[in-house]
């Protein structure tokens, strides 16, 4: 991948109009004499090169990582790399064949809000391109399938698990929730806005039936489900290492009223504060099997005839390797969510 930073007021890509941008550029950001990026002044437009670059960069790596192989572009044929532009004056992000470009969030100060910042638009954009490259493009038509309402929720799943992999980012996550992931948090809410809003929440009660045609709304019930298994896996943990009590394992993460949660949030944030290490090393241990599940079973999904039944079922399969609980937790939140 690499970055190309227009001077001009680029138009979003749009086909025929596709990269490269052969336009000029702004400089290039350049490193300090100890090979590092951050002496960049924040405000500078190389700051936001480095820093949507780095993004897209360990979003890539993190799920190379999880595949046990690197990733072809699925445009490899055409372009060797992924262009990135960091700014066109636009309220959106994208990624295509060949390109990820990164707009603005009109914030309600009405300042525009660069998305080459938020690391869960980059990595949710990035998700896409990772997803097509992985089981391909559909020949047909999308209309009434379920690849586009799939890409969505997994570029979501993509985005969320990535998150994970920050240590500050979980320690913050832990903290502010007191290990409650339940409540909400940097962790379930999808690609935070300024003030207190965020694109789509990952912990919804959403089931196949109760969705509407609309994409992302269809998406939901999926990423519910593996939101679900997720929180599922982690309390087990916490369960098991003595760290929550037992009852928790009964609770219907769906349906937690306030006083249940009160009461969650109260034995856990005391359990939490006596040993926050421990609640991290579980934390981490379900996003490993969930990322392990889900990447091992998106190479053998077939866009042309992709169905959420069948890719649950093969995430299901997946997740066999990883022990009986975690393909159970997963079958288990997929039949609830009616997608089994």
């Amino acid at each position: 991948m690499y970055v190309r930073d227009p001077v001009m007021d680029k138009q979003p890509y749009e086909y025929p109009y596709l990269p490269p941008f052969v336009g000029a550029t702004f400089p290039p950001a350049e490193p300090g004499p100890d090979g590092h990026f951050d002496e960049l002044a924040p405000q500078s437009r190389q700051f936001l090169a480095a820093h949507a670059f780095a993004s897209a960069s360990r979003v890539l790596d993190i799920w190379e990582s999880y595949l046990g192989q690197p990733i072809v572009w699925y445009f490899a044929d055409t372009y060797e790399r992924l262009e990135i532009i960091p700014w066109v004056d636009w309220e959106n992000a994208q990624s295509g064949y060949g390109y990820l470009e990164l707009g603005r969030e009109q914030g309600r100060d009405e300042v525009g809000h660069p998305y080459a910042l938020n690391f869960d638009v980059i990595a949710h954009e990035m998700g896409h391109a990772m997803l097509f490259s992985l089981f391909g493009v559909p020949a047909g038509s999308l209309e009434g399938s379920d690849f586009g309402p799939f890409h969505e929720a997994n570029a979501d799943l993509i985005s969320l698990l990535s998150f994970l992999h920050f240590d500050s980012g979980m320690d913050r996550l832990l903290r502010h929730s007191q290990a409650n992931l339940l409540v909400l948090n940097e962790l379930n809410r999808i690609a935070e806005l300024t003030g207190d809003r965020q694109i789509r929440l990952a912990s919804n009660a959403r089931k196949m039936s109760e969705a509407t045609e609309e994409i992302h709304d269809r998406s939901r019930p999926f990423t519910g489900a593996v939101f679900d298994t997720l929180v599922d896996l982690y309390h087990a943990g916490l369960v098991k290492q003595g760290l929550a009590d037992n009852r928790l394992l009964g609770v219907d993460i769906r349906k937690v009223g306030q006083a249940e949660m009160r009461h969650i949030s109260n034995f856990t944030g005391d359990a939490f504060r006596a040993r926050p290490f421990l609640f991290k090393s579980e934390l981490i241990r379900a996003r490993d099997d969930v990322a392990l599940a889900l990447a091992g079973a998106w190479p053998h999904l077939d866009a042309d005839n992709l169905t959420f039944a069948d890719a649950a079922a093969a995430i299901v399969e997946a997740a066999d390797r990883l022990g009986p609980a975690v393909p159970a937790s997963f079958e288990e939140n997929f039949r609830w969510r009616e997608i089994l």
